[in-house]
């Protein structure tokens, strides 16, 4: 049945983008604002994370610089696999990001990636 006024429905159980989105939040620990060139820490932990599928957003800078999310369409997977859930995919990556070490004077060995949904609260918008 085609989608009208009379029975469009905008409720779902997930964000999508073709597929189901899922987001994972960064934790570089320390403020990398200062470290957005090409090949400094905010590019050399996206290419870490797109090894893993393929990224459709990421979002800004935010707790003084440290956290950043990133959206990925479908799951992520380890070795072309998607079986693994959210939080098994966040742990492997959080060691890629970690295996970096120290990127242009900022230590990567103590970041964490945490699988989230989309939330925002209202105190906490930017």
């Amino acid at each position: 049945m085609p989608v009208s006024p009379n029975n469009y429905s905008a409720s779902g159980t997930g964000e999508f983008l073709g597929k189901d989105l899922e987001f994972f939040i960064v934790d570089y620990i320390n403020a990398v604002n200062g470290s957005d060139g090409k090949d400094e820490v905010q590019d050399q932990v996206r290419k870490v994370l797109a090894q893993y599928g393929t990224i459709v957003a990421i979002g800004p800078l935010v707790d003084t610089n440290t956290q950043q999310v990133f959206a990925f369409e479908g799951r992520p997977g380890a070795g072309g696999s998607s079986n693994n859930t959210s939080a098994e995919m966040a742990a492997v990556m959080q060691v890629a990001v970690r295996a970096l070490g120290t990127v242009d004077s900022i230590s990567l060995s103590s970041a964490t990636v945490t699988a989230t949904g989309l939330g925002i609260l209202t105190a906490a918008a930017v």
